[in-house]
């Protein structure tokens, strides 16, 4: 009884704000058609959305600064600082050989020892990684 009088309530606000008033029920499926279809309805009259077209879209990227290196020759000795190297370094123990295999892989996939061999590294050569003073061996 108590629900009959809250849904006449809530008819009577639904007629004094204008909204349309659906009884539904989610275990019948009662009024839910109904419900439906007059969604369908109000939804074909909404204007259409002019779509993006992909030249038009701008894709903003962040660049991650821990990823960040610079490599370069100076009186022979061949210098590679930045976040992603100091990061590194802090990861490797230079007495360790397993470790030190980590760190020849980690150059080769960060791309540094393609830049230093671009900037023209020898075996025999001097490497300052970071605070680190290694010799460059192939």
């Amino acid at each position: 009884m108590q629900d009959d009088a809250n849904y006449k309530k809530l008819e009577e606000l639904a007629k004094k704000e204008k909204l349309e008033l659906f009884k539904i029920s989610s275990v019948t499926g009662e009024g839910v058609e109904k419900l439906i279809d007059h969604v369908t309805e109000v939804l074909k009259t909404l204007p259409k959305e002019e779509l993006v077209e992909i030249e038009d879209r701008v894709v903003y990227t962040l660049q991650d600064k821990d990823q960040e290196w610079e490599a370069y020759e100076q009186d022979g000795i061949f210098y590679v600082k930045g976040r992603a190297v100091d990061r590194l370094m802090g990861r490797i123990n230079i007495e360790d050989n397993e470790s030190m295999y980590y760190l020849q892989k980690s150059l080769k996939n960060m791309g540094i020892e393609d830049k230093l061999k671009e900037l023209g590294v020898c075996e025999g050569d001097t490497v300052k990684i970071s605070d680190w003073e290694l010799e460059w061996y192939e």
